[in-house]
């Protein structure tokens, strides 16, 4: 590894994270990202990695693919994912995004016929949303919504899908979303998942924007059933996800389309992927080595909350800016949705973009569109600046 951990005692200042931000990718001068929410950057470390990966392949071709690599490297980075939440490295299943990870468990969980309820929230990423209502059509459930309106307090949140819950006929199946993609919203889990053991629902949790930011600990939290991807906050090359199923429950996802390369016991068997992301699988413990010697999801989970406070604070005193994400740190992340009195999300994502050089992305969050920024470790105050001075500029206009 190029960057030496932080020695005993060395504080995190912007002078070491400046020193971070040198083993990335400069960013380009006509324009500011602040969408690091789709994937992230390699850092130096993982890029030489993958870009040696992608040559040895190469090379060897189908002699190591089908040997050193099918026997030993992907269960090296089993093992190491199942030592980052947790689990134990059967329950590990390599896939190739976050989204192929959720659409496999909710599309192969077969505990369902018709007459049961499937629960999902207008906040859960829309490939998903899209998946939880095909189920009506699939299996014959009733797939209902919980509709949550931004912002939204934890409290609400809870009450919410508990009435969702007691109203539902024969609830089975909830999709969970451990932080909203919308607004990084970070739901009360707890208190949630209590609510649906109650019921004896099934719980679907989609980790995909927490693993790296968030803690994510399947045993604490008691997750049976969850989705990942290292590409976001954790580094790895992009198109690399992870499906978690606790062994005791593997029997309630289904082979992938009848598969008999493994046997049924075997988590292997829920995707049949056919090439796997080759480089990517060989890079991504580069990724995790990284991580960790920034001082993994704690010293991330810092940084981002302290570039998230520097532009939230003003920009949520600028007249006709709404902030729909959480401004306690506990409760949000990086992802912070927001709105401009005045403005539709389509008019301010482009006015961001065409007027200011700022790539900002909109979500739908059911009968509305948000505008989302989301920072990285790397993100500038000198940028976040430009953002609070575009937003200040559009403020004035719009309630001139």
């Amino acid at each position: 590894m190029s960057f030496p951990p932080l020695a005993d005692g060395a504080v995190r200042d912007e002078a070491w994270w400046r020193q971070v931000a040198a083993l990335y990718p400069a960013p380009p001068d006509a324009i500011v990202n602040l969408e690091h929410g789709y994937f992230g950057a390699m850092a130096a470390p993982v890029q030489a990695a993958f870009e040696q990966a992608v040559r040895y392949t190469n090379e060897q071709l189908s002699p190591f693919v089908r040997g050193e690599f099918t026997r030993t490297h992907v269960d090296i980075l089993r093992r190491r994912v199942a030592e980052l939440i947790h689990a134990e490295p059967h329950e590990i299943l390599l896939t190739r995004s976050g989204t192929e990870s959720m659409q496999l468990l909710i599309a192969q969980y077969h505990g369902l016929a018709p007459g049961d309820t499937v629960l999902w929230s207008n906040l859960d990423y829309p490939a998903m949303r899209t998946a939880m209502r095909w189920l009506a059509q699939r299996r014959g459930v009733t797939s209902t919504p919980v509709t949550l309106r931004l912002p939204v307090s934890d409290d609400e949140i809870v009450a919410r899908y508990a009435q969702a819950m007691r109203q539902a006929v024969q609830p089975k199946l909830l999709l969970l979303s451990q932080v909203t993609p919308a607004n990084g919203q970070q739901l009360p889990l707890r208190e949630i998942m209590a609510l649906a053991r109650t019921h004896g629902i099934d719980v679907l949790l989609d980790s995909a924007h927490a693993l790296g930011q968030v803690d994510v600990d399947v045993q604490a939290m008691g997750v049976d059933f969850a989705g990942f991807n290292l590409h976001k906050w954790l580094g790895a090359p992009a198109g690399l996800g992870v499906v978690y199923i606790r062994a005791s429950q593997l029997h309630k996802i289904e082979p992938h389309l009848g598969d008999e390369d493994y046997p049924l016991d075997d988590i292997r068997g829920r995707l049949h992927m056919g090439m796997p992301p080759i480089g990517a699988i060989l890079a991504a413990p580069a990724a995790l080595d990284f991580h960790a010697c920034l001082g993994g999801t704690p010293a991330k989970r810092e940084r981002l909350a302290w570039l998230r406070d520097y532009w939230v604070s003003r920009a949520a005193q600028l007249p006709g800016v709404r902030i729909l994400s959480p401004l306690d740190a506990s409760r949000g992340t990086a992802l912070v949705a927001f709105a401009v009195d005045g403005m539709d999300a389509r008019a301010l994502q482009q006015a961001l973009l065409q007027r200011f050089g700022i790539f900002t992305v909109e979500r739908n969050i059911g009968d509305t569109d948000v505008v989302r920024a989301t920072v990285a470790i790397t993100t500038t105050t000198a940028e976040l600046d430009r953002l609070v001075a575009a937003l200040t500029a559009l403020s004035r206009e719009t309630n001139a």
